[in-house]
């Protein structure tokens, strides 16, 4: 990877496309391939006291969508990450539902999650998509991740409040049953945490669980206790984010 002295508004730009391309499904080595190669160009352009402009036209936007227009969708990798995101997402619930009571599911559930996990994994690429082809202020693009944060509660919340409408067969576990599935899912999160080298996995679970866990012992009443524990799981999701959009940028590295 180059690492050649350019201006921040280039800097800006080749980071936003490394995102904006991430999120399209690219694959990595690509990916490097083609910001290095626009480093370059930016960089001599910018020794004759050319803009950024010169070289990706006047809007970023388009000139992002071309690229990736070019590059084919990494089934390969996607088909790899896909059900580790899925698995990693059902880990962190069936976890916090043995915290608040065991792992009691019905079919519809079962089947449901995986399906949610799908389309808020292609809600989080676009959102992610959309702020990096933008010039947004921090602000709206903490209320973008904000909104997204949202849509996956409601999403989650209302899979809870399906199998009342559906009936379906429902599994239980007893006590020892919990331990080994909780032991499963600890590890598992674990393991892409090391895998991933990233605390991703780590840290939502922990915003998922800990707040209600500890508001529940306060002498709230119980839809206050909702309220101030999606507060606190919105705000430490939303700020954790924001901050590894940022990070991503700064060190011009894919998420």
């Amino acid at each position: 990877m180059n690492h050649l002295p350019l201006s921040k508004k280039s800097q800006t730009f080749i980071e936003n496309l490394r995102i904006y391309l991430f999120s399209c499904g690219k694959k990595t080595n690509e990916i490097d391939e083609i910001t290095d190669e626009l480093s370059v160009h930016l960089y001599e352009a910018e020794k004759e006291n050319k803009s950024v402009e010169h070289i990706i036209g006047s809007s970023p936007k388009e000139y992002m969508e071309q690229i990736s227009g070019e590059m084919s969708f990494d089934v390969r990798g996607w088909a790899k990450y896909v059900p580790i995101i899925i698995l990693g997402a059902f880990s962190g619930i069936v976890l916090k539902d043995i915290v608040f009571g065991g792992f009691q599911y019905s079919l519809v559930e079962l089947i449901g999650y995986p399906l949610v996990c799908i389309l808020l994994l292609l809600a989080y690429m676009g959102t992610f998509r959309l702020i990096s082809s933008h010039n947004f202020s921090k602000p709206k693009e903490f209320f973008f991740l904000y909104l997204v944060s949202f849509l996956s509660i409601a999403m989650f919340t209302g899979l809870m409040f399906l199998p009342n409408h559906i009936e379906s067969p429902i599994i239980l576990l007893g006590y020892y049953g919990n331990l080994i599935v909780a032991s499963m899912a600890i590890s598992f999160l674990i393991g892409i945490s090391i895998w991933s080298k990233t605390l991703v996995s780590i840290v939502l679970p922990i915003f998922y669980i800990v707040p209600e866990y500890l508001i529940s012992f306060t002498d709230l009443s119980e839809g206050n206790q909702l309220l101030a524990s999606t507060l606190v799981m919105f705000a430490g999701i939303g700020v954790y984010l924001l901050v590894s959009l940022r990070k991503t940028k700064e060190s011009g590295t894919a998420p």
